[in-house]
Parts: structure tokens; sequence; C-alpha cells
């Protein structure tokens, strides 16, 4: 299974107490072995919340801190997640920090 692509995702100034959501449909089969969320003013994300869902399945239940995905590979778990090509990949990320924040969530994608 080697390493094919990374995904970013990117917000400039999202709202405390507003939400981001996007989707993507992978051209190819994939996995997502691991989510980087990372906040560009450098800290970590403790109060905002992050939801995946991969076709039906929800991977998030109800929702995860986005400190808890890291923005570095030591600490960011290992998730290994299949995607099949043209799979619906939904993403949100909800802003709880106090004040308004720019980010990056990065899928680190390999082949099957």
């Amino acid at each position: 299974m080697p390493f094919k692509y990374f995904k970013t995702f990117e917000k400039d100034s999202l709202a405390d107490g507003s939400t981001y959501s996007t989707t993507w449909y992978p051209d190819e089969d994939i996995i997502i072995k691991r989510i980087y969320i990372v906040n560009k003013a450098g800290s970590d994300l403790y109060k905002s919340e992050f939801y995946l869902k991969v076709k039906e399945d929800v991977y998030t239940l109800d929702v995860v801190p986005c400190v808890v995905l890291g923005m570095q590979r030591n600490v960011t778990p290992e998730l290994n997640i299949e995607v099949p090509a043209h799979s619906l990949i939904n993403i949100t990320l909800t802003n709880n920090e106090g004040s308004a924040i720019s980010f990056y969530v990065v899928l680190e994608c390999w082949t099957p």
C-alpha cells in the first residue's frame, strides 16, 4: 500500500460558532490513512469539532475534537479508511474556539 498524495481543504477566517462543510469524490480507489487538522495560527484546536462521513459510513460519533486528529504525524491516529472511486467524502468542521480561525484539513491518501 504505497503513499499516493495529500488532499487539502482550506478555509480562511471561519467565524466562531460557524461551520465549514465540503464534499469530495476521489477519481480512484484510495485509503485515507490519516487526517491532519492544522490551525494556520499554529495552536491546536481544542474546542472545535470535526465530522467525517464516507459513503454512508460516519466515522465520528457524533463529532470528535479536532485536537484528537492533530497536526503532526506522530500524534495523528492511523485510520485506514477505504474509499472506493467516486464515493462521497463529507467533512465538516465547527469552530468553537471563541474567535475566527483559519485552517487546513489534510487527508493522507494511499493506494489500496
